[in-house]
């Protein structure tokens, strides 16, 4: 079961899709991700690989200023909006049903920023991908106090040119928080 841990929100349960088509953030990690970014309020974040909205929301319910959500699933985003509007989250959001390239090349035409960006892929995006190639596509749209939380399946050991990285395991979870260091 998914649902919203704290705020506004508290209690609130969340739909997902049966199946296995996505992989929500368990509630122990999601804990402990916001308890390490604290108050997030009047924040801009961005929540790339959505699902059905499960960080965007809890951020919401901390309140976050605004929250836009990337999510390329059709079936999946439509299941994030119905989140959104029974959370009553709809005149806080921007829910962009894309792929993630696309989005964020939108989103950084547009001189869009955000304080806090979630990137939380499915996995097996990690046979083509690397962390490293999730921080680099999404830094054009970070502030410049901001910080990405990136979950991934496996341990990592570096972090791009001009971030510096924290990671907490949890089991067959890391959770990695990238900052820009001012060295490019």
């Amino acid at each position: 079961m998914l649902q919203v841990l704290t705020g506004t929100q508290k209690g609130r349960k969340l739909k997902v899709p049966k199946g296995r088509t996505i992989r929500p953030t368990t509630s122990r990690v999601k804990k402990s991700i916001f308890d390490s970014l604290g108050d997030i309020s009047d924040c801009r974040v961005l929540d790339i690989f959505a699902g059905t909205g499960g960080l965007g929301i809890e951020s919401l319910s901390r309140d976050a200023a605004h929250v836009t959500f990337i999510e390329k699933g059709t079936s999946v985003f439509k299941i994030l909006c119905q989140n959104l509007t029974t959370c009553g989250f709809l005149d806080k959001a921007t829910a962009m049903c894309s792929d993630y390239a696309q989005a964020l090349r939108a989103l950084s035409a547009k001189g869009e920023a955000f304080d806090i960006i979630f990137i939380d892929p499915p996995y097996p995006l990690y046979a083509t991908h690397e962390v490293k190639d999730f921080i680099l596509a999404a830094a054009p749209v970070l502030s410049k106090s901001g910080i990405m939380v990136i979950e991934h399946d496996h341990k990592i050991d570096d972090a791009p040119p001009g971030f510096d990285r924290t990671t907490k395991p949890f089991g067959g979870t890391h959770v990695s928080y990238f900052r820009r260091s001012g060295e490019e």
